[in-house]
């Protein structure tokens, strides 16, 4: 299906309309937009979450920055968490990774 729109809420609505095998549940859509914001559809509704500020000297390597925001938000997602606290720790986990080179973790302080 061709997409006629720039809209990412409006690309990330047709998306959740796509054919999927669970029916049990409604399909989540998420687009990261580096530093843009996250554009989220659950439910019916597209909302934006705004990323977490960061001066430009601070980000050493954006590589795994998608990952760690996966990681952050499925270890949220499965406690049952809020979407809104599935996000914010996703973004979180992506916040700290590009600021260290390679995908490890800072040093805890």
């Amino acid at each position: 299906a061709v997409v006629s729109t720039q809209s990412t809420g409006e690309i990330a609505k047709k998306v959740a309309a796509m054919p999927k095998n669970n029916s049990k549940r409604s399909r989540i859509v998420i687009f990261t937009q580096g530093a843009e914001p996250a554009v989220v559809y659950m439910d019916g509704k597209v909302k934006e979450y705004p990323v977490l500020p960061i001066a430009a000297e601070n980000i050493v390597d954006t590589n795994g920055a998608g990952d760690a925001f996966v990681g952050g938000f499925l270890a949220e997602y499965v406690k049952n968490s809020d979407i809104e606290t599935c996000v914010r720790n996703g973004m979180h986990a992506a916040h700290m990774i590009i600021q260290v080179s390679g995908c490890s973790l800072p040093e805890r302080q």
